[in-house]
């Protein structure tokens, strides 16, 4: 007779609950269908709107709250323009995602399916140009991004990590995964480029700056002529006539010319590069609901990159434009830290001069490398910080005073929607001068740049493109943002099984209410999906397919969801499961996405498996070993039910008498911050399978107020002296 442990791990989450949770989880209905946000007074952004997140600060750098519309000016190239819509936004909160729901919807006239709630956080792009940064910059933004980690991220939040090069790869993805966040900073590597120039004498060693004093002689000639004298000191080894001295020197200063002109041409490819990856970053994160906060870490590099590389100052209105419609905020980070003008040549890129002249020719090369990131960040309504060695402070400061803003739209005049242009935007508080507004500067009006056209063999033969419904999947498989015509939801565990090692659950919910049954009531709904399991370089480790024929629910009973769970062996990593589904009757496609962190058992370290949360039995009436119990994937519980949860212990050590000496510590956080505390208990070590020790309990509800919550469970060993976290998200409604 099997262990209710065997019957556990063979059909991942069945009889072992029945025993334990059954209690936790009697009453409790699956799939409750979501309250619908109450009909308001909305804003809906489309071609015919321009919106500004601005923030509002006093003297003290605190955030003014109470203001009014009235209270607003705002100018666009020099005339007052009316507001269309003012609103007061926090950060994070569901209004600002149905302002963005709002944003982002189709003119159709189209009944929208119910959607599936969810609580909302901040979204936070570190960028970190890797091409203009220095290894000890990069260590000093290494520190930054620890501290954030450790102590400013909630798990609300939704941050990624990317890099100008693209060195991070397939992890430059939001999440609030802190392990998949400290992965993508450990590729972090120094990419910094080198220009060079033609050879010039016995030294080609030339900045961006001095480079840019040569070719528009800003610098009194200081530059040229020291390279022009290197270059004749190379010539000068040949006893030469004097009367060839003039040509030699003609002739050296064409080269140093040119040289110069190499080095601006190729670090103005760099920037290029940069801004490229930056306004990527831009537009596609406008899909992401919400203003979004980007901190962009450089070294800094040239705002004019003089006559021959003229495009990269355009270049930059277009990266602040795509800010602009995307609704990010920049706030940038000069990475040097405390340098000051005659001391900035860290990466030796300078040859020296004894005659000091290259020093006076560098004059104002630090602030000069300062002006491009001091745009970007005045521009979008952000900051710049420079001059300082630790930047953990600040970025709190910034998360504090972003915290709440308003939100405001205009209606563009009908001329500006004739020609690209850069429109200055100012918005200021009337009669209150000493308020700061920060808020992007401008946008590009007129007609957008269109997408490249599909190959000749994708093209449509009418005025949209027809899909199949695996064109469809595939495309929502591929995406990078989930999509919620069809509401899914994905929640992903693992699991350390005797005969496969580590196990992988995806498991789906697919809100019944969203899918279409035959007016009769009498037939089925079909129901097409498929997964994807992709490891830490985007690779395929895993798929499945699947068609679901569900039957129709009782009348008036739309509010239960449909359930899925595929099993997947997997080897330690870090893995993305991808999830879509597609309607067959309506063609609606839903699609979800979640990271799942499988740890290295081998190495015989004290670990814990995924928490499993609010076990159901699906068959109540069944007692067997055949009943199925389905794990909660929304991790939604009310107030007046209490929520079950189990976890599993590996690699518990043994005493003197080959007993394991567990404590389990629980604790409930809302944003960081214990609410409630379980107090400590001593785990039985024994068990079926000593190398997998099972816990589980219970916990009352009913003291929480409704938002999300993480579940923290803590196991230490006291044998070995260590202890490991698992901790789950959960939401009280």
């Amino acid at each position: 007779m099997k262990t209710l442990y065997e019957l556990f791990v063979i059909s991942h989450y069945v009889a072992f609950f029945l025993t334990v949770l059954l209690v936790a989880t009697a009453g409790r209905t699956l799939g409750q269908q979501a309250t619908t946000p109450q009909d308001t007074d909305v804003l809906r952004i489309n071609t015919d709107l321009v919106q500004s997140a601005l923030t509002v600060l006093d003297k003290k750098g605190n955030f003014v709250d109470g203001l009014q519309r009235e209270q607003f000016e705002l100018v666009v190239d020099g005339k007052p323009r009316p507001i269309s819509f003012f609103e007061r936004i926090a950060a994070g909160s569901n209004r600002e995602g149905e302002l963005a729901a709002l944003n982002n919807a189709s003119d159709s006239t189209a009944k929208p399916p119910s959607a599936i709630p969810k609580i909302l956080g901040r979204t936070i792009v570190f960028f970190i140009d890797d091409l203009h940064l220095e290894p000890d910059s990069l260590n000093r933004t290494r520190q930054m991004l620890h501290h954030f980690l450790d102590h400013e991220m909630s798990s609300k939040d939704n941050v990624a990590v990317v890099s100008a090069s693209g060195q991070i790869g397939f992890l430059e993805q939001f999440t609030n995964n802190k392990t998949v966040l400290e992965a993508a900073l450990a590729r972090l590597n120094p990419r910094q480029y080198d220009a060079e120039g033609y050879s010039a004498g016995n030294s080609t060693k030339m900045t961006e700056f001095l480079a840019l004093s040569i070719d528009t002689t800003r610098s009194n000639n200081r530059a040229l002529n020291f390279y022009v004298e290197e270059c004749m000191k190379g010539a000068s080894t040949f006893r030469q006539a004097r009367f060839a001295l003039a040509a030699i020197r003609a002739s050296c200063e064409t080269q140093v010319r040119n040289s110069a002109r190499a080095v601006l041409m190729q670090s103005a490819q760099i920037t290029q590069n940069t801004y490229n990856s930056l306004e990527s970053l831009m537009r596609s994160s406008a899909r992401a609901p919400g203003r979004k906060l980007a901190f962009f870490v450089s070294d800094g590099f040239l705002l004019e990159a003089g006559p021959h590389a003229a495009a990269v100052r355009d270049k930059l209105d277009h990266v602040i434009d795509a800010a602009q419609r995307a609704g990010v905020v920049v706030y940038t980070v000069h990475a040097k830290g405390l340098v000051n003008s005659s001391f900035i040549d860290v990466a030796n890129k300078r040859p020296v001069d004894g005659n000091a002249r290259l020093d006076l020719a560098s004059i104002g090369e630090l602030e000069a490398t300062q002006d491009a990131l001091n745009a970007l960040a005045l521009d979008t309504g952000g900051r710049a910080l420079r001059n300082t060695n630790f930047f953990e402070r600040w970025v709190t400061n910034v998360l504090d005073e972003t915290s709440n803003y308003y939100l405001l739209a205009w209606r563009p005049d009908k001329d500006e929607e004739k020609s690209q242009k850069l429109r200055n935007v100012k918005i200021s508080v009337i009669g209150r001068p000493g308020l700061t507004v920060r808020a992007p500067r401008g946008y590009v009006a007129g007609p957008q740049p269109t997408p490249a056209a599909a190959p000749s063999s994708q093209k449509p033969t009418g005025s949209q493109a027809v899909k199949t419904p695996d064109t469809q999947i595939r495309d929502a498989l591929t995406d990078y943002y989930p999509s919620a015509a069809l509401p899914t939801l994905l929640a992903v565990t693992y699991l350390s099984t005797p005969a496969n090692g580590p196990v992988v659950t995806s498991s789906m919910q697919i809100a019944n209410s969203s899918v279409t049954y035959a007016d009769d009531g009498k037939h089925q709904a079909t129901i097409r999906l498929a997964g994807v399991v992709l490891n830490d370089k985007g690779k395929v480790a895993s798929s499945f397919r699947n068609q679901l024929n569900v039957s129709p629910p009782q009348a008036g009973k739309l509010e239960g969801a449909i359930f899925y769970n595929h099993h997947t062996p997997l080897a330690p990593g870090i893995y993305q499961v991808r999830v879509a589904v597609r309607d067959e009757k309506s063609g609606r496609v839903g699609s979800a996405m979640q990271w799942i962190v499988i740890p290295d058992l081998s190495k015989k370290q004290l670990t814990l498996s995924s928490l499993l949360l609010g076990g159901q039995v699906l068959d109540q009436k069944s007692t067997s070993a055949d009943a199925q119990v389905q794990l909660s994937v929304d991790h939604r519980f009310s107030r007046s039910s209490p929520l079950g949860y189990w976890v599993f212990v590996y690699n518990a050590k043994r005493d003197a008498g080959g007993s394991a000496q567990l404590i389990v510590q629980t604790q409930v956080l809302r944003d960081g911050r214990p609410v409630m505390i379980s107090p400590q208990r001593n785990l039985d070590g024994g068990g079926p399978d000593p190398e997998r020790i099972p816990f589980g309990d219970e916990l009352a509800l009913k003291t929480l107020t409704p938002g999300k919550y993480d579940l923290s469970v803590t196991i230490t060993d006291s044998v070995a002296g260590t202890n490991v976290t698992q901790i789950a998200e959960f939401v009280v409604r």
